[in-house]
């Protein structure tokens, strides 16, 4: 890779000229040209063409690509450090997180003269992001640099005609995506704009932001809780704020565009093709980039062609679509199909028709294959909703919203069971997976949570116990009190999922249980794994009381020796 293939500001932008914000702390180009020199060395030393990069910090993680970039290596974005990933990665880790080589580059010679420095060591810079394959292997999709540096170079042609040079770069999405990537890193760094490194997790934070002019990359599900908040107020100056990862309700957009006094822009693409299409609120119909041709097949599917794609063929998606005189409209997905004994179900028809009902402010449906194939239904309850919930109980409510959709739906697609969540259950891209939605309706369910705090030995979760009303079920019918016994389930089975436990269940001790847990209780549960002992010690608790605790031990697995009769 020449270094031609550099931002442009890393190879000219003055030395005193501020490229981050890191900690509220100003990160000048000189700086960064030394810790790109010195993340050279050292991961030179690893002498691997290959590593995967996990970095919570969006300026150590962008350090950490741009220095694989001209050393000739690839580097594989992990979503997470959680033990099945990095099995499933058994390559040197760079980075700050579980598992790391390399967690720092104070091994290299901090030198900016040293950068850009030589050529490539290694033979293919590049990355590595993987989405979900229909078989649940994740499929492995490269991208060259170039690729990147061109997408970032038409969304300053297209979007930064009106940015001042001191526009900041804020985001409430992650850094490790085709989202967050490009937009928060790649092309603020193109340009020449200065980025906030600060992951702004809850849309309250976007209040200490400076004033001065911001670009805010963020997704539907923060923008919605932004909308919803009964204040906010922020000294900054948001020129324009983009959305991507799923649809933008207008109704949100145009909150958030009043609140903010900003510019609302949707962005359409994904991991394979990068950005596609925008479209700029209120009202607008998508157009797509310069440079990208649009078309529909034979099942009214959009395909492309598109500078950003690595050749001049086709790309083929499954998004349905439609060309207005005012431009394309989306209209759903060709793959949200389902075989239900046999026949197939447009779940977008059966979300259609739940949304047309009063009762229903927003919903998601699944396919659950058990015992029998049926449809299941995650849903939000508008406030006429929750009234009737409340006043006849959720067997004679369910009842009532399958007879609502037999008019309009096939008997066979009806939902058969249904979720009532006070919010769904979004992750950090805003996206609502059929795995999340499937997980609702898991005999032993777990209960929706949010990870408040993390590290290493270490987790807060924040529960929803009224979006889990199956746990209390029969404890009492007057009075429901979440079962030891489930709380005790719960913790070992989280455990299980997020630490690198090693043998199985043995013990319990110590448990207390001091409160009863109700439904309407805020709860968190606090997780901490201690390796050397083989121990979890669990605590449920909220800000005003403690509930309960416990430590559970774990003994080395015992091996079954094969045996000849």
């Amino acid at each position: 890779m020449s270094n031609l293939s550099l931002p442009p500001p890393l190879l000219s932008a003055s030395p005193e000229a501020i490229a981050f914000y890191r900690n509220r702390a100003p990160v000048s180009y000189a700086a960064l040209r030394a810790d790109l020199a010195a993340a050279r060395q050292a991961l030179a030393r690893l002498e691997a063409p290959e590593v995967v990069l996990h970095d919570a910090d969006a300026y150590a993680f962008l350090v950490w690509l741009i220095a694989c970039w001209q050393n000739g290596q690839t580097a594989l974005l992990a979503a997470d450090d959680l033990p099945a990933t990095r099995a499933f990665l058994p390559l040197p880790w760079v980075g700050r997180c579980e598992g790391s080589v390399l967690s720092d580059w104070s091994g290299g010679v901090a030198d900016a003269a040293a950068f850009p420095g030589p050529g490539p060591r290694f033979g293919c810079p590049g990355m590595v992001v993987f989405t979900s394959g229909s078989s649940g292997t994740p499929n492995r999709i490269f991208k060259a640099p170039e690729q990147l540096y061109r997408e970032a170079a038409l969304l300053q042609q297209v979007f930064g005609s009106g940015l001042p040079a001191a526009t900041r770069f804020a985001g409430t999405v992650p850094h490790q995506h085709m989202f967050g990537l490009p937009f928060r890193l790649i092309w603020p760094l193109w340009a020449g704009y200065p980025i906030i490194s600060d992951y702004f997790h809850h849309p309250e934070e976007l209040g200490r932001l400076e004033s001065e002019p911001h670009v805010l990359i963020s997704s539907p599900a923060t923008l919605k809780r932004l909308a919803q908040l009964e204040t906010f107020s922020s000294p900054a100056s948001f020129l324009a704020t983009f959305s991507a990862g799923s649809p933008l309700e207008d109704s949100v957009a145009a909150a958030c565009a009043m609140r903010l006094s900003t510019r609302m822009i949707e962005n359409y693409g994904s991991t394979e093709t990068a950005s596609v299409m925008q479209r700029i609120f209120p009202g607008g119909a998508w157009r797509p980039l310069p440079g990208v041709t649009l078309a529909l097949d034979e099942q009214g599917c959009l395909k492309l062609r598109s500078p950003l794609l690595e050749n001049d063929d086709w790309f083929q998606t499954r998004d349905t679509a439609v060309l207005g005189a005012d431009g394309w409209r989306l209209t759903g997905r060709a793959d949200r199909v389902a075989k239900i004994e046999g026949r197939r179900v447009a779940l977008d028809a059966i979300e259609t028709a739940l949304l047309a009902l009063p009762e229903v402010a927003e919903v998601r449906t699944a396919p659950l294959y058990r015992e029998r194939d049926e449809i299941v239904a995650a849903v939000v309850l508008s406030d006429v909703g929750r009234a009737q919930l409340q006043e006849i109980g959720k067997t004679r409510f369910d009842r009532r919203m399958r007879q609502s959709l037999a008019a309009s739906l096939e008997r066979i697609a009806l939902p058969r069971r249904w979720r009532y969540l006070s919010a769904m259950p979004y992750n950090a891209m805003g996206k609502v997976t059929s795995a999340d939605i499937v997980r609702l309706f898991e005999r032993q369910a777990l209960p929706p949570f949010s990870v408040a705090n993390r590290s290493a030995h270490e987790m807060v979760l924040t529960l929803a116990l009224r979006d889990c009303m199956q746990a209390f079920a029969g404890h009492f019918p007057q009075l429901p009190v979440l079962p030891g016994v489930t709380q005790i389930d719960w913790a070992l089975r989280l455990a299980q999922r997020y630490f690198p436990i090693e043998g199985r269940f043995s013990d319990l001790r110590q448990i207390k249980f001091q409160r009863i847990l109700r439904p309407d209780d805020e709860v968190s549960l606090t997780l901490r794994f201690f390796p050397e002992k083989k121990e979890v010690r669990f605590s449920y608790a909220s800000a005003h009381a403690e509930y309960s605790q416990g430590r559970a031990l774990f003994a080395h697995p015992v091996l079954a020796l094969d045996t000849v009769s």
